[in-house]
């Protein structure tokens, strides 16, 4: 005979997994007619809860869920530190859920529902629907969002001040005397590219150089289309004379697009990137870019996390006062060898 499962014993109850999950957790949230509807056909069909259920009905200590994007992304490990940082100081512990852009991670939400061992959900760096993470805030699991692409939803979040640290890169630029700058845009659809090109719009506007719209290309953080646009743009004779990427992997197509004209960098055509992974201080030339507190991002939210999912001992964790639901971190523009003066 086939186990029964918390799909079966929802479905058999006319619920969500979500609300099995809370009765298995004997949570107050549940109403007493549906409570006994559940428990009679937990009953009935003999089911047993997983190991992990039974581990936190024990008394054992909770953990903290992150999902992530994928292990591989280069940011995630600063942020894992930044997170396991301040984490590790508690008696959470933390468990790890890998959910790429390309699948719908709501069945990471179920899982992470059903077990009832997440005491709280950290998410970075999602572009997908969020309605599984509203659905989870509003079961009662807190929720913080890390530099996550696609949403302004409300729920808390930690993030890059992306508008500054773009203007202040142009503005850079600007001072090495540069008038055509380039921007390779990332997905307009993402508040953090709109917030990028809102930067180089307005330190551009500052400076009263007139906005070229030519000048924008729209590579939506693919290398390869933004180093063939480039060229294209590069072999012009009014070509820019510096290019901002919203990030270090268009920066480096825009390295790439230079050379396979001939063109020096950063002796003709200056490039400035967005990120500042690990590898940019190691390409030649050094990539200028924006530094982003990857670190201080995932401790930041895990401190949010952990004073929502604890309010009497939330002092522990913000001293100052109830945190914001939106935090916003200066940017660091770190200037290496991909700048330099305007050419003649």
């Amino acid at each position: 005979m086939q186990k029964i499962t918390i799909r079966d014993i929802a479905r058999l109850a006319g619920v969500s997994k979500s609300t099995v999950s809370l009765v298995l957790n004997n949570s107050p949230r549940v109403d007493p007619e549906t409570r006994r509807r559940v428990l009679a056909i937990i009953r009935r069909h003999n089911y047993v809860p997983n190991a992990t259920a039974s581990a936190l009905a024990k008394g054992r200590p909770p953990f903290i869920g992150m999902i992530v994007p994928g292990l591989t992304w280069r940011m995630v490990a600063p942020l894992n530190y930044g997170v396991a940082s301040v984490v590790e100081r508690t008696p959470y512990e933390i468990i790890l859920y890998t959910s790429t852009n390309d699948h719908d991670y709501a069945p990471v939400i179920d899982r992470m529902l059903a077990s009832g061992m997440s005491a709280g959900v950290l998410v970075i760096n999602q572009d997908q629907a969020m309605q599984p993470l509203l659905d989870l805030h509003a079961q009662g699991v807190p929720v913080i969002l890390i530099n996550t692409l696609g949403s302004r939803l409300d729920l808390p979040s930690v993030e890059a001040d992306s508008y500054e640290g773009a203007y202040g890169a142009v503005r850079h630029l600007l001072d090495l005397g540069h008038r055509r700058i380039a921007s390779l845009a990332g997905p307009m659809t993402y508040p953090c590219c709109q917030d990028r090109q809102r930067g180089y719009e307005d330190a551009l506007t500052a400076a009263g150089v007139p906005i070229e719209a030519p000048l924008t290309l729209r590579t939506g953080f693919d290398p390869p289309t933004a180093r063939e646009l480039l060229r294209a743009l590069l072999d012009r004779p009014d070509r820019p004379t510096a290019v901002f990427a919203h990030n270090d992997a268009t920066a480096y197509a825009a390295m790439e697009a230079a050379a396979d004209l001939g063109l020096r960098v950063p002796a003709d055509v200056s490039v400035v990137g967005f990120d500042d992974i690990p590898s940019s201080a190691h390409v030649k030339p050094a990539l200028t870019t924006v530094s982003q507190p990857f670190e201080e991002m995932g401790a930041q939210a895990a401190r949010m996390l952990l004073a929502a999912i604890s309010p009497e001992s939330a002092a522990d964790f913000a001293p100052d006062g109830p945190p914001p639901t939106r935090v916003h971190l200066p940017t660091t523009l770190v200037v290496r060898d991909s700048t330099g003066p305007a050419p003649n």
